[in-house]
């Protein structure tokens, strides 16, 4: 039979109900029933409403994610059609699967997984209400916090980001488990006979196969026993805590031996990203203030955080995270007789402590999306004051609706704010340069993109920032150098690549960059220095001997630059642009066959390019091939129809001081 749940708003302790043993379908966590509460439940919309409201909520807030593309890591994924990425690591071979299958049924778009992602967050959040009202809030009280949980800003990382997918696919299992688990069958002296505690061992399982947080499973349930509404005995629930703890320890046995190699190494750079050597030290604790920080207010951009050895500097520094703890230490003793503020602060601590960068679980300093589960109790927490002010304050009762709305409404504001930073890597990188005004990192890789799309101003106003950031910054000066050269501000070039040389002597690529932007100047002869000097520096470098073969040639070196280009494609085979400028210069100095096998090379590496095929007709033309050079010239005609107009005035050319070569037109 069901039973009614405890109301919240007093602060009596839970006691043992008489008739567990016989009641044998009661809720094992749930309180005895209580008089006030079904004539309160009977003025208002039932818990089911109110629950699929909140998921409702949940799901609205997050559509404007649907257009989102693949962000970040989330590159992975398209190279490995689903395979790789965030989902491959730390043994999650569930979620994993769930990124193949999505690629496959979204066809390689994004659409299908935020869909998906989505749809576990309302998922998430009805399983967040069902636990609030397991643990004993009241139905209107379960829905303010379920409002709150739907709508927290923390949220958007794992739910609009697709490889932020595993804590957010993990702790709907984990939430399952629990139910599962607390509403089966108590054990018998005799034994556990109950077939319902093998949905929650199947839940588990599922938990502990999507992220890591998932072992801390068995201790939410002991302590939910423990701590919750109604204590249950352990001889009760022995059988139950060893299938969950066997399949914790089955987990970790398997993931580090078949799948160690996922997990990063004590002391290595993955295992450390985002913290500075020199805080090291202090990497937990402060791990663990920046994701209280994260639960009470959100920073602007919700990413990677990153710790700095300044900012545990002085000890004001240091002891925050323990004030922050004891703070939550106090409200938590506080509101000790609520069961929703004990368990509030088991699904609040237990799951953090996956999250911190220690070992065996040893990675980022701090993501939000380590935070999804502990928002379970952060929420649960808020829904116990919640209740108390309700409690004391009559007239509060009338308030609870539109206070519930309120604050969500808030937190929703705070959200939609936060999802366009997932819309693109663009969207992120420029979130991320407004989030730390100082840091030249954000502009670099905003040039990459920008530089990839053409926009070669905006690009130009992104590397001045990294520079100005960060003058020594030797990269930074070496892609302004290229930029500079692309918009045809040769001079501007050439003083950047100088001073890219100042701050790394020994670079290569600054010297290729030097001398292309004096030969564009027509300083031939300080170019071909340059480029000779990029030789000089790293000889395996083919871009420093195919540009000292265009120096050379520039400066009438004809046979230097044949050398050049040849040492060019001896070091990369596949140089379209060595090929080409090599063919055209045997050609020019008489070595036509040569010159003819050259191009017919190129043509294989590139034959859609109408300028190698063009060539190559003209080869065959100098050679008396007139059949070859007619068929590539139809292939000119087909692929530029514009390209064939201009090697019909070099053929006429040619054939006007060699009528013997004239070229018959082939027929359509």
């Amino acid at each position: 039979m069901k039973c009614a749940l405890e109301p919240t708003g007093n602060d009596r302790h839970s006691t043992a109900v008489p008739g567990l043993r016989e009641a044998k379908n009661r809720h094992p966590g749930a309180a005895a029933p209580h008089a006030g509460v079904s004539a309160h439940r009977a003025s208002g919309p039932s818990p089911n409403v109110l629950g699929i409201l909140c998921v409702f909520a949940a799901i609205a807030l997050y559509l404007p994610a649907l257009p989102y593309g693949w962000v970040w890591d989330d590159r992975l994924l398209v190279l490995s059609k689903g395979a790789g990425g965030v989902g491959a690591e730390g043994f999650r071979l569930l979620t994993s699967l769930l990124f193949r299958l999505e690629w496959a049924l979204g066809y390689g778009t994004p659409l299908f997984a935020h869909m998906v992602s989505i749809f576990l967050h309302g998922l998430a959040t009805w399983l967040f209400f069902r636990m609030a009202l397991h643990v004993g809030a009241r139905p209107g009280v379960a829905f303010a916090a379920g409002l709150l949980f739907a709508a927290h800003p923390v949220h958007v990382e794992a739910v609009a980001y697709i490889s932020g997918r595993p804590d957010l696919l993990a702790t709907v299992f984990v939430l399952s488990a629990l139910l599962l688990a607390r509403t089966a069958e108590l054990c018998r002296p005799e034994g556990c006979r109950s077939w319902k505690i093998w949905p929650a061992y199947a839940a588990m399982v599922a938990a502990v196969l999507s992220d890591e947080v998932a072992i801390v499973t068995p201790l939410l349930l002991v302590g939910l026993d423990r701590w919750g509404p109604v204590r249950v005995s352990w001889r009760r629930r022995l059988t139950h805590y060893a299938g969950f703890f066997a399949i914790a320890l089955v987990y970790l046995l398997v993931r580090y031996t078949a799948g160690g190699a996922a997990t990063p190494a004590p002391g290595s750079a993955d295992a450390v990203s985002g913290i500075d050597a020199a805080a090291r030290g202090w990497a937990a604790p402060m791990a663990f203030l920046e994701y209280l920080k994260m639960l009470v207010f959100p920073h602007p951009l919700n990413a990677l955080r990153t710790l700095q050895a300044s900012e545990v500097a002085s000890w004001a520094d240091r002891i925050a995270p323990f004030a922050a703890l004891a703070a939550l230490v106090l409200i938590v003793w506080w509101r000790r007789h609520d069961p929703v503020a004990r368990a509030g602060a088991l699904l609040l601590v237990l799951p953090l402590l996956l999250a911190l960068p220690l070992a065996p679980f040893i990675g980022s300093f701090a993501v939000e999306r380590g935070a999804y589960l502990a928002s379970v109790g952060f929420c649960l927490i808020v829904a116990s004051i919640y209740a108390w002010v309700v409690g004391r304050i009559p007239a509060a009762r009338r308030l609870l609706g539109p206070a519930a709305l309120a604050i969500a409404g808030i937190a929703a504001f705070g959200t939609l704010l936060r999802l366009p930073v997932w819309r693109d890597n663009i969207s992120l990188l420029v979130a991320a340069a407004a989030a730390d005004p100082t840091d030249p990192a954000p502009h670099l890789t905003l040039v990459d993109y920008f530089a990839q799309a053409g926009q070669w101003p905006t690009a130009l106003a992104e590397i001045n920032r990294a520079v100005e950031l960060d003058p020594k910054n030797h990269a930074a000066v070496a892609k302004r150098t290229a930029i500079l050269s692309k918009l045809g501000r040769y001079s501007d070039s050439e003083i950047a690549a100088r001073r890219a040389i100042e701050l790394e002597p020994k670079d290569v690529g600054s010297y290729v960059n030097l001398s292309d932007a004096l030969l564009q100047q027509g300083k031939i002869d300080q170019a071909v220095d340059a480029a000779r000097q990029a030789t000089e520096i790293d000889a395996t470098f083919a871009e420093g001997w195919y540009n000292y073969g265009v120096a050379l040639s520039a400066h009438g070196d004809a046979a230097g630059a044949i050398r050049a280009y040849r040492r060019t494609i001896a070091l990369q085979a596949n140089s379209v642009l060595a090929l080409n400028n090599l063919g055209a210069l045997l050609g020019s100095t008489g070595k036509l066959e040569e010159a003819r096998d050259l191009y017919v090379r190129l043509v294989a590496l590139a034959p859609n390019s109408p300028e190698a095929r063009m060539n190559l007709a003209l080869a065959y033309l100098r050679l008396g091939d007139r059949e070859s050079a007619a068929r590539e010239r139809e292939s000119v005609r087909k692929l530029d129809p514009s390209a064939v107009k201009r090697l019909d005035e070099v053929f006429n050319a040619y054939v006007k001081e060699h009528p013997e070569a004239r070229v018959k037109k082939a027929t359509r």
